[in-house]
């Protein structure tokens, strides 16, 4: 991207502020944790905000971070980047209600790619996930070997009607990683508006 994905231009705030906002609208006001690079520069937000253990350490060390943080706060928790700017708060709750007991974790399947960074994790995986770090675990597909994690396909979260009704074409799920996508999304959203 250039510079840090977090401080680009969401139509007036910058991406992170739209994401703990998005956030905050689907799990209903509920507690909302976001992890940063270490010493990263962040505006202030109304969440909690907690450094990533280690610059570089991978996508699983953040996580587990913002989990522990918010252990004792919450049953579940909602995990996002900021860099799927058309999350929808329908597209948070339809995750959050497709966890049933058993599952550790919920993540969904759009478009056949599976979505670790839009799922559903309960906080009290943090020791299973501390565990697979310390064997030297850096991705978030390596959760499946120690935690109970259930794929729910696009149909099925679309049989949410609110999810249906918000978001039909689950654009939810369509990330930035160049300027010009960050781009088409904006232009997407402003015709939206």
């Amino acid at each position: 991207m250039g510079r840090p994905k977090a401080l680009l231009d969401w139509h007036g705030q910058t991406a992170v502020e739209h994401a703990v906002a998005v956030a905050r609208a689907g799990v209903e006001g509920g507690p909302v944790c976001v992890v940063r690079a270490p010493a990263q520069e962040l505006p202030a937000l109304e969440a909690t905000v907690v450094d990533d253990p280690v610059a570089g350490g991978g996508p699983l060390a953040g996580l587990c971070e913002g989990l522990a943080a918010l252990a004792g706060r919450c049953q579940v928790a909602f995990a996002c980047g900021v860099d799927t700017p058309l999350l929808a708060p329908a597209f948070v709750r339809a995750v959050l209600r497709s966890l049933r007991d058993g599952d550790d974790a919920v993540v969904p399947v759009v478009d056949g790619r599976s979505q670790p960074l839009l799922a559903a994790y309960r906080p009290a995986v943090v020791p299973r996930l501390r565990e697979l770090l310390e064997g030297g675990a850096r991705g978030l597909r390596d959760i499946r070997e120690a935690c109970v994690v259930r794929e729910v396909s696009a149909a099925e979260l679309l049989g949410d009607a609110d999810l249906a009704a918000a978001d039909p074409l689950l654009r939810s799920a369509a990330n930035a990683n160049t300027p010009k996508e960050w781009e088409a999304l904006r232009g997407e959203a402003g015709q939206a508006r």
